[in-house]
């Protein structure tokens, strides 16, 4: 885990509030969608696809998220999706590989930095290093977890 400067990014996203069963569902469904809405204006992604985490309720089970692909910063609306910028931040990075389903300890270990740190989380975003539909290895996808910091 290190502290880095996050860049700043534009997304195009697709948001959502849904129960923890739903996720991976939503994330192909989004990815493929948003994909095909930038191709049909000809617009080139600006980096991997991305998973931001806006508030997560473990009680409920369920998250506030969006399914994200980065786009040049001029891009105009995108109909059907959102367009944010998350500007360049401090943020706390963590390199992951393997499984999405296993990734906890990653986030425990991000929350324990956070709480013995004292430091306060804005959000949590997950970058996707190579596209997970182009490798089936899944030992070989490499997930950067960045915490943006308020």
């Amino acid at each position: 885990m290190q502290e880095v400067l996050w860049p700043g990014k534009t997304f195009a996203i697709n948001r959502s509030v849904l129960s923890f069963d739903k996720l991976s569902g939503f994330y192909s469904k989004s990815y493929e969608a948003i994909y095909s809405a930038i191709r049909k204006l000809g617009i080139k992604r600006d980096g991997p696809p991305c998973a931001i985490n806006f508030a997560m309720d473990r009680e409920k089970a369920e998250a506030d998220l969006a399914a994200a692909v980065p786009v040049p910063a001029a891009v105009h609306e995108i109909e059907g999706f959102q367009k944010i910028t998350i500007p360049k931040s401090k943020a706390l990075m963590l390199t992951y590989f393997g499984e999405y389903e296993q990734m906890g300890t990653a986030y425990s270990a991000l929350e324990h930095y956070l709480s013995t740190h004292q430091l306060q989380k804005a959000l949590f975003l997950e970058e996707y290093l190579p596209d997970p539909p182009m490798e089936k290895d899944l030992g070989k996808w490499k997930t950067n977890i960045y915490v943006i910091l308020k």
